[in-house]
Formats: structure tokens, C-alpha cells, sequence
């Protein structure tokens, strides 16, 4: 089924394929000046390498890259055309896989039909602010395949009022297999406000080499990092939490790195754990959800460098080890047994019955050795707890029932993956009112039970 999709939905669409992405700033994403019309085309993602793996007689047909395609319906002039672009066609030329992969399971439902080594798909019209994310067919290798450059794919996009869209896709034969580092030690003990370094090292097993070069993305959570190389591009010049750097050099078939030194993450004052993690892609088809744009800050030091190391224990993913690889370690914090509760607000008008989401604490303690804990939460003046026994609703999701030890306070089980809600009515509106909510831990081992509670407050709508 072809998947018609608001531009803000494409992208969660398009994250479960990321590895089929591809760099949009590098010129993919721009519609060639063929045509003149009253919409735009853009053309968010195609690949520009298909590595097709090598058949083997273990491995037989091994699992190839999908050629995912991402198309978003623009304006052609802010605020002057509405219109959708019309009778969208995409065809392939897929000439250069002949003698070495068979195409299949070509996709009826986005009106794709295959004569020989072309497909052709009829996707109708798309909605301004919408977008296509469709996967018009399968490969699959054959034997008897030299490796190396193999040719080109051919991509044209045609509709009846936008301009034709143009992509080329480098065909190789033979893959690389991109492996991660693994095994990070945990690290405990780490002060509010220290240090977490991590050195990144990955590695090709493969057979084939990635030309193009390697891009680095680092996460942390609960931390941020310094922005200390100018190889690197930093979501925030200072607090970030995530940092993409371009390596442009090859990573041979065999070869393995690490990053010379590493890359250092500062716990944030609040974190009880966390982590800091990283992911290498091929920088020509990186995840153009995740990368980091040439506009973003560079980190003010010299760059990052990779020095050669032993891959041999290295890993990789079992699906698409050709696209990326990861790793990274945990930490916890000296903070991680104090228990902070979290305040939230209660929403809504006078008269209205709402389900209220409990935020669960910070930090472990609150919860019974056998994985059980409980808030308690005292209500505004003017709101009431309507009771909601477990038989009345579907689901596991838990929900807070009336303190039988004290009046007008509800009792909160958890912690459930979901959460825990509280049924709530407004009664009345009282400005200032507020309530509380409480955390009950161990003084033996939580010394810090100022932060225990924390405001529970009523925001009126309307």
C-alpha cells in the first residue's frame, strides 16, 4: 500500500529506514531544472550507493540494501499556490543490475509494474505539506559477480506540474560490513557535573571499501558534550547532546579505527544515570534525520583524528552492515539512590473529567526490592479523585486510587512502562491551589529527602 503521509509523519516513516537514506545537502534532494510548474517536488532521500552484497555459496543470496525513496510535495512560492502536484511517476532504469541481481517483489499497491530491468510506478497526486515513502522493488544477487563498480541506477521523477527530478545511484558489487566496538565498561560513581570519555572505534569486515568516508554521530543522555573539534558539527554550541564529525578518507576492507582521543561528556547536575553512545555511517548515505547540517556549530579545538587498531572483536548489525554500526557506554551517577519527585500540573476546565500522567522520580529507591513502589499525591483544593478499579477499563496501564490512610489523597502504583494515570475532575476553580506529590525512600540511603516532594498545581483552561 502506497503511504501518503503528512511531512511531519514522513519523518518518523522514514527513521525505521534510515539506513536507506541519503544526503540530501549533497544535491539528491534538489529537483533538476527541467520543467517549469506550479509545485515543487522534493526528492528527501535516495540512496547513492547501492553496495550489492556478493553471492556465496554459505551465505547464498545475501540480504541487499532497499532502495528506499522519500518524496515531499513543497509550495513553489510561500503562500501563493495550494495546489498538489499532480500524476507523480517515478521510473527506474535499473540496466546495471543485469547479469548481477534479479529484481522482485516489485510493489503493486504504489502502482510500481516491472518490464524487464525498468520499473515504473504511478503514484497520483500528492498533497502539498505531503509526502511518499515507498519501496518500489527487492534485489537479489546472483552468482559469478566480479566485484567493483558495476554502473548506475537511474532515477526520474515526472509530474504534471512540477519539475522533473533526476537521480543517479552508484552501483558497486561486493559490500562493506561496518563493526562497532562493544564492549565499554560501565561507568559508576561519576559526580554531578564530572566527566564520561569515550573513545569510539569501528571497523569494516566486509569485502569492499567505503570510499566516500566515514561520519561519526555521538549522543548523550543525561550529559553534554564538549565541543572541542572542528571536524565536528554540535547541535548546541554550548550544553550539546549531539555531535556529527566527518572523517573523509576511506575505511578499507579489513581496516579498523579509533578516534585518536576521545570524546568527552560532562553529567549533567540532574542525572542519576545515563549514557553516551555513538553510530559510524557511510557519510555519502548517513541518515539525513540524524546528521547535523553545515550550519550547525564546530567545536573550536584541532580535529579529531583516527589512529589504526585491532577490529578483530568488533560487531555489526545482522541486517543492513552496510549502512551504519554503534556502540557506546552507560553510566550512573553519585546521585543515582537520591529520589527526586517530580511535580507536574493537572489541565483543564471547570466541569472536566481528565487522566492525568504521573511522572515517575528520579533516581532508584522509591520502588520495593521486588520492583513495586508507590507515590502518594495530595490534590489541589477544588480538584477530586475519581476512583478507577482495574476491571473497569482495558489495559494495563494502572491507575491511582483514594489513600485509604488519608482524605483527598491518591495512592500511585508503579513504575509500569507506560505509566501511571489519575482520574481527576474539577470541581471548582481555586487560583493558587496546589497540591503535592510524594516519594518515599530509605534515609540510610538516600540522606536528601528535601527533594522527596515536589508541587502538583492546576492550570485552567478556557
Amino acid at each position: 500500500m502506497l503511504r501518503y503521509v503528512a511531512a511531519g509523519c514522513a519523518a518518523v516513516l522514514v527513521a525505521a529506514v534510515v539506513w536507506a537514506a541519503a544526503l540530501v545537502a549533497q544535491g539528491t534532494g534538489h529537483p533538476a531544472p527541467t520543467g517549469s510548474g506550479e509545485a515543487v517536488l522534493k526528492l528527501r532521500s535516495a540512496l547513492n550507493v547501492f553496495y550489492l552484497p556478493r553471492y556465496s555459496p554459505p551465505a547464498k543470496a545475501p540480504f541487499a540494501p532497499e532502495y528506499t525513496i522519500d518524496l515531499e510535495a513543497l509550495e513553489a512560492s510561500p503562500g501563493q499556490n495550494r495546489a498538489p502536484v499532480e500524476n507523480v511517476r517515478v521510473s527506474f532504469d535499473l540496466s546495471a543490475f543485469k547479469g548481477k541481481a534479479e529484481i522482485y517483489g516489485v510493489h503493486k499497491g504504489y502502482g510500481c509494474a516491472r518490464s524487464g530491468f525498468h520499473v515504473d510506478c504511478a503514484l497520483g497526486d500528492i498533497k502539498l505539506g505531503e509526502g511518499a515513502v515507498f519501496l518500489p522493488f527487492y534485489v537479489k544477487p546472483e552468482p559469478g559477480t566480479a566485484p567493483g563498480p558495476a554502473g548506475a541506477l537511474a532515477m526520474t521523477v515526472r509530474s504534471a506540474n512540477a519539475p522533473t527530478i533526476r537521480h543517479t545511484t552508484r552501483l558497486i558489487v561486493g559490500s562493506p560490513s561496518l563493526t562497532a566496538r562493544q564492549n565499554y565498561p560501565q561507568r559508576t560513581g561519576v559526580r554531578p557535573g564530572g566527566e564520561i570519555a569515550l573513545t569510539p572505534a569501528f571497523g569494516n569486515k566486509g569485502d569492499t571499501a567505503v570510499q566516500d568516508g566515514i561520519s561519526l554521530r555521538v549522543t548523550a543522555h543525561e550529559a553534554t558534550l564538549l565541543p572541542r573539534y572542528r571536524n565536528c558539527r554540535y547541535n548546541k554550541a554550548t550544553g550539546a547532546t549531539l555531535a556529527w564529525c566527518d572523517f573523509p578518507r576511506p575505511l578499507p576492507a579489513g581496516a579498523a579505527y579509533q578516534t585518536n582521543t576521545p570524546v568527552t561528556a560532562v553529567a549533567d547536575r540532574t542525572a542519576r544515570s545515563g549514557d553516551v553512545s555513538f553510530s559510524v555511517w557511510r557519510t555519502v548515505d548517513a541518515d539525513y534525520l540524524s546528521r547535523l547540517p553545515a550550519s550547525a556549530p564546530h567545536g573550536s579545538g584541532a580535529p579529531l583524528r583516527l589512529r589504526p587498531v585491532d577490529g578483530s572483536g568488533f560487531t555489526g548489525r545482522e541486517t543492513g552492515p552496510s549502512e551504519s554500526a554503534g556502540g557506546g557506554l552507560a553510566f550512573e551517577s553519585t546521585q543515582l539512590n537520591d529520589v527526586e519527585a517530580v511535580g507536574f500540573a493537572i489541565k483543564g476546565r471547570v466541569g472536566q473529567v481528565t487522566d492525568i500522567t504521573v511522572p515517575y522520580p528520579r533516581g532508584n529507591g522509591w520502588t520495593r526490592p521486588n520492583g513495586t513502589g508507590e507515590l502518594r499525591v495530595t490534590l489541589p483544593e477544588g480538584v477530586a479523585l475519581i476512583d478507577v478499579p482495574p476491571e473497569s477499563h482495558s489495559g494495563d496501564i494502572p491507575y491511582c486510587y483514594p489513600d485509604p490512610q488519608q482524605e483527598h489523597r491518591a495512592v500511585c502504583p508503579g513504575p509500569e512502562p507506560p505509566g501511571t494515570v489519575m482520574r481527576v475532575r474539577i470541581d471548582k476553580r481555586v487560583d493558587g491551589a496546589r497540591g503535592k506529590v510524594t516519594a518515599h525512600s530509605d534515609p540510610r540511603i538516600d540522606p536528601n529527602q528535601a527533594n522527596n516532594t515536589a508541587p502538583v498545581t492546576v492550570q485552567y483552561l478556557g
